[in-house]
């Protein structure tokens, strides 16, 4: 799921990365009308005729990680059910079907459109979102085929709908599926910490956005910088140490116009914390880096001086994808530029 401007969007991927879509989630739309609509098959047309590009964005993390490719199709262990599906998956995709008797084995789902901050990049608080009643339970009903549930927002832990999204009546269906949860972490309530510390986990993702406390009371409106580090704290132990197995917590930092030069200090207070982290390019027109050249070669220049000395190979990597999709931009900025003179 996606939302723009108080329409929920429904794709394969990140919407950042990919200018298809499903469909468009209505009041009465079904999971199989989404899963098998017009807009599906035509994204997998194009894919299987190796017309990737024309839909997916060189920014992507999943295409430039190159951990996802056909030769790289494996089945995950597990219940029958949940075995037996992806078989079939992976017998669909061989064969070039463009409509699926298989069913989705990942879904993000965004409860909440709900925020406690207010960050200058986001104007998500704009809208709410309502996702019925009826298409939660097609969802739940996919219980035994999903290995990942993915909850965004808005800010999840801290709306009832945390709860829901979590109960057994979903987790309880199969021994296989994982949470995955992006939060701000700027509070854990007592009844978040408890789903967190029972249910099992993929992966956490801290968004932070800033290394110091000044910029990210600029940037959230918000003097809560201290306890988003205490609380990642809290969930890296807890990803070390839970009762259902160990997972993984990332901190995350989307580049954007006023806190780009903060990057090193960020690297460095992930490694202090004894975290990965994930970066993310802006998205939009607000605090954008892509309006002034001068902005944007300083940014990528900011980028390339990190990849010098960081170690660790996760983050090198992590650091060339955003330096290549820099230089993408800038590319084709000079390109409007020459355009333009002729």
């Amino acid at each position: 799921m996606d939302e723009r401007d108080g329409v929920i969007r429904t794709l394969p991927c990140c919407a950042n990365w990919i200018n298809r879509i499903y469909g468009i989630l209505e009041h009465d739309t079904t999971v199989e009308e989404l899963w098998n609509s017009k807009g599906a098959q035509e994204i997998r047309r194009l894919i299987i005729e190796g017309r990737q590009g024309e839909i997916c964005s060189r920014d992507c993390p999943w295409l430039y990680s190159g951990r996802f490719t056909e030769v790289n199709l494996h089945v995950i262990p597990g219940t029958h059910a949940f075995e037996e599906n992806q078989h079939l998956n992976i017998e669909e995709i061989c064969a070039r079907k463009l409509i699926l008797r298989s069913r989705p084995m990942l879904v993000r789902v965004i409860p909440t459109l709900e925020c406690n901050i207010q960050c200058r990049m986001c104007n998500q608080k704009k809208h709410k979102i309502n996702i019925s009643e009826k298409f939660r339970r097609e969802i739940f009903e996919l219980g035994p085929y999903l290995y990942d549930l993915q909850l965004h927002g808005g800010e999840v832990i801290i709306s009832h709908e945390f709860e829901r999204w979590t109960s057994s009546e979903l987790f309880g269906k199969n021994p296989d599926l994982k949470l995955s949860l992006i939060t701000n972490a700027t509070t854990i309530p007592k009844k978040a910490q408890a789903i967190l510390e029972d249910v099992r986990r993929n992966y956490i993702t801290v968004s932070i956005n800033a290394a110091s406390r000044s910029t990210y009371a600029f940037i959230t409106a918000s003097d809560l910088f201290e306890n988003v580090i205490r609380n990642t704290i809290f969930l890296r132990d807890l990803g070390l140490n839970h009762r259902r197995g160990e997972f993984d917590v990332y901190l995350s930092f989307v580049i954007m116009k006023s806190n780009y030069h903060e990057l090193p200090d960020f690297i460095n207070l992930a490694h202090n914390i004894g975290v990965p982290f994930r970066l993310l390019l802006v998205i939009g027109d607000r605090e954008s880096i892509y309006t002034d050249t001068l902005l944007l070669n300083d940014v990528s220049f900011t980028v390339e001086s990190c990849i010098k000395w960081v170690a660790d190979g996760d983050s090198i990597k992590e650091l060339y994808m955003i330096h290549d999709a820099l230089k993408h931009h800038i590319g084709m900025t000079q390109n409007n530029v020459d355009v333009k003179k002729t």
